[in-house]
This record gives structure tokens, C-alpha cells and sequence, in this order.
């Protein structure tokens, strides 16, 4: 067995990792009988664990996942020879070989799924080299400074693409040029020069840039963009939230939606700012669910969810365009984030009508204008008094085949938000977005 000191320092960061996190999950827990067999409940939690949970408990114990379905195309002594050569180094590298596909739990992106994962895990700087579904590898570098440009896992996937460029392109070679990469004393070196030999090989050398075509894909550009906002942003963000009053954990929470009312009537030119305030509090938010330690561990289950579910809604409008609707339901979800980490029973009911209104609000009957019909739906002390005088209260606009319609009109097959009434109708809200409902049918 290796003896190397950064190895041991390595394997006993894992073991004091699952100590803590045992802890955490059995802290207030009534005490264990004395049997070796597991309780009910136990056995419930681990068929209930999500798949992030898992691979995230997997990584704890080896920096290499590989899903049962690639066991035939990955041999076990390939994997070790990837895993010894992580264990040697101190960078906190991770391997992650899944069946990804469109419609999966991560919508078939390898950027959700090193996301989930990462928060599961604790947060903090981890680098994941993870297995796509076009079989090539994708590197996200996360919990690093915006301001390190190093990108080991980044880097380490680019230049196995080109290291593994027309010649001999399995599983185990992949991952293996992509780790020898990351862990390299220059990253992006060892990319220029995988990149310089494959062009050297085929006799074409690289004009201009060397970063691949790929790399200029406007998505990964606008995501560069976004970091170096955050970068300029988050610091100014935190800089005046010291002088706000500490919230939930010691930490002031993400803002209720009842404090979003500046935005009320909000139109498509305060669009920007809904969507601005979502991005910080996801990243405030992200960083406090990665330090409380303290939290029951099914609300903080709940939380990591909600929170899940606002990134991802908040990524599709990064990459396809905000809509209004989008930008609400980001800070409904973060309220539900809230609410689990403060232990409610029930998560409070925004308003029906328009939820930036608030979560100040009480069942109404509410009957259809001009007609007979009537639901009962949680409204806003200012909306029930509309409805009760039999006037129209001020509701959240959608827009819907090239006109502007109430949000709750829009078809329920075309919408999340009009289907579940930002969660006032049915309990499902964050489940239908993990499923992929915030992408609606075509």
C-alpha cells in the first residue's frame, strides 16, 4: 500500500468527510438499537436517495464513479490506475462516468450533474472530469476563484480531445489523457501541446486561437461572461449586505419574495434586474447550504433540490433567453429553498394572482371575472380586495402566441408556472423542474 504523505493526507480528508457527515444525518436522531441490521427507515432513505446523493457518497470514498452500465467498457484495473494517480496529487479531482441522456435527471447536461453533485458533496474547490453523452469528456472547474484561470478539469477534457483525435479513442484512454492533463504542473500547457501534436499529425497547424471551435460555442462564452460579472459582483453584493441585519443560520437568507414588491407590475425593462437578483441569491444561497452543518438533514435534502431546481431555470434563461415568468418562479423556488432550511411544516403559498406580491397571503374564493366559475387559491390582502369587489387584481403577465395573457392562461403543457400556480395549486413544483418541466412540450 502507498505511503506517499499527500495519498494519506488524502484518504484521511475522505474518512474525516464521512465522519462528519454520518454525524450530521444521526445529530438529534433517537438512539440505534442494538442490532446490526438496519432500521426501516433506513432502508426507505437509501431507495429514496436521489442520484446525486449517490454518486456524491461514491466520490467520498474513490475519485472515480463509473455507472454498472459501462462496466463491460471500463475494466476495474483501468479504473485504479486513474484513481492511484488522483490519490497522488492534492488537487481535489473527480471522475464521473454516467449514461447521460436528454430528459434524465440532469436533462442529459454534464454541467447539472457536476453542480448537484458538487453541492451534495460540501461545496468548496472540485474539479469534475465527467463522461458526456456525445463520448467525449467535459470539465467544470467549481468553487474556485473567478479570478484563477488554472481550470485544471477544463483544461485536462480539451486536451484529451485532441490527445484521443483520430486514433484510438476508448473509455479508459479517454479518461485517462483527461486526468493526466488536470493534474499537470500547467493545464492549459498540456492542452496547447496535445493540440500542436494533433495538428502537427494531420499537417494542418492551428490558425489564430488555440482554443477549439467548441470553445466558442456562445453558450461557454456567455457563461465566461457571467463569471467575470460575478466576480466584479459578488464581492460589491456582500460588501452592503453587512450592513443588513443577520438572517436565517447567522447569514441574511435569500429575499423573500415579499420584499421583491419593488418589482411589482414588473415590465419586460425590470426584466434584467429579476433576473440579476435570482443569479446572486443562488450563489449566496449555494455557499450557505455548502457550510451549514447544523441543518436536519431531510430539510437540507429539500433545499438542495429547490435550490437545484432555481438553477436550472435560471441556466435555461442564460442560455435561451429570460422570460418574465422564468424570472419569478427562480425566486419561488429559492423561497422554498428558505422555507425547508428553516424547518416550516408547509412552505408558504406566494400569491396566485402575481407572486412577486408576496407570500403574505390567505385562501380566497376567487370567482371567474364575468363568469360562474370560482377556485380557492392563496391570495394577497391587495388581491383579495379586488376580487372581493368584484374588480380584476393585478396578475402577473405571460406572454403566449404573440399576445400578453395572465400567466395562469397560458396552457398547462406550455407552462410549469400556469400548471402548478408557482406551487399554490399542486406540491409538486420542484419535482416537475427536476423532471424537466421548466422545458415545456413543443
Amino acid at each position: 500500500m502507498s505511503t506517499d504523505p499527500r495519498t494519506l493526507a488524502r484518504r484521511w480528508a475522505r474518512a474525516t468527510a464521512l465522519t462528519l457527515a454520518l454525524s450530521a444525518s444521526l445529530a438529534g436522531a433517537p438512539a440505534l438499537a442494538d442490532t446490526a441490521s438496519p432500521t426501516a427507515e433506513e432502508t426507505a432513505a437509501e431507495e429514496t436517495a436521489s442520484p446525486a446523493q449517490v454518486i456524491a457518497d461514491a466520490l467520498a470514498e474513490s475519485p472515480v464513479y463509473v455507472d454498472s452500465s459501462y462496466d463491460g467498457a471500463y475494466a476495474v484495473e483501468a479504473r485504479e490506475r486513474v484513481v492511484t494517480a488522483i490519490e497522488q496529487h492534492d488537487l481535489n479531482l473527480y471522475v464521473i462516468v454516467v449514461p447521460l441522456v436528454e430528459g434524465d435527471t440532469w436533462s442529459g447536461e454534464s454541467e447539472a450533474l457536476a453542480s448537484a453533485v458538487h453541492d451534495r458533496m460540501g461545496g468548496g474547490e472540485r474539479h469534475f472530469l465527467i463522461y458526456d453523452r456525445r463520448g467525449d469528456m467535459e470539465g467544470h472547474d467549481l468553487g474556485t476563484d473567478p479570478d484563477d484561470w488554472s481550470k485544471p478539469a477544463f483544461y485536462g477534457a480539451l486536451a484529451a480531445s485532441y490527445k484521443t483525435m483520430g486514433g484510438q479513442q476508448t473509455l479508459p484512454t479517454l479518461v485517462e489523457a483527461a486526468v493526466e492533463a488536470a493534474l499537470a504542473d500547467d493545464p492549459e500547457a498540456a492542452y496547447e501541446t496535445a493540440q500542436q501534436a494533433y495538428y502537427d499529425r494531420v499537417g494542418e497547424p492551428p490558425t489564430g486561437n488555440l482554443m477549439p471551435a467548441r470553445w466558442w460555442n456562445p453558450w461557454i462564452i456567455g457563461a465566461l461572461v457571467l463569471a467575470l460579472l460575478a466576480g466584479i459582483g459578488v464581492p460589491l453584493y456582500r460588501r452592503l449586505d453587512r450592513s443588513r441585519p443577520g438572517g436565517l443560520l447567522g447569514r441574511r437568507p435569500a429575499a423573500p419574495i415579499a420584499q421583491h414588491a419593488a418589482f411589482d407590475n414588473a415590465d419586460r425593462a425590470q426584466l434584467e434586474s429579476l433576473v440579476e437578483r435570482g443569479g446572486r441569491d443562488l450563489i449566496e444561497l449555494g455557499e450557505r447550504l455548502s457550510s451549514d452543518t447544523g441543518v436536519d438533514p431531510r430539510h437540507l435534502a429539500t433545499a438542495l433540490d429547490a435550490r437545484d431546481a432555481a438553477a436550472r431555470v435560471h441556466d435555461r434563461m442564460v442560455k435561451e433567453g429570460a422570460t418574465l415568468p422564468d424570472a419569478v418562479g427562480v425566486l419561488v423556488l429559492l423561497d422554498l429553498a428558505e422555507d425547508a432550511l428553516a424547518g416550516l411544516r408547509g412552505p408558504r403559498r406566494p400569491c396566485y394572482a402575481n407572486p412577486l406580491h408576496g407570500n403574505d397571503t390567505r385562501q380566497t374564493q376567487w370567482r371567474e371575472f364575468g363568469g360562474l366559475r370560482t377556485i380557492r387559491v392563496p391570495l394577497c390582502p391587495e388581491c383579495a380586495r379586488a376580487v372581493r369587489d368584484r374588480r380584476r387584481p393585478t396578475v402577473l403577465p405571460a406572454e403566449h402566441e404573440g399576445r400578453s395573457v395572465p400567466y395562469y392562461e397560458v396552457p398547462a403543457e406550455r407552462s410549469v408556472w400556469a400548471a402548478t400556480g408557482y406551487g399554490t395549486l399542486t406540491d409538486d413544483l420542484v419535482e416537475r423542474i427536476l423532471r424537466g418541466g421548466h422545458r415545456p412540450a413543443r
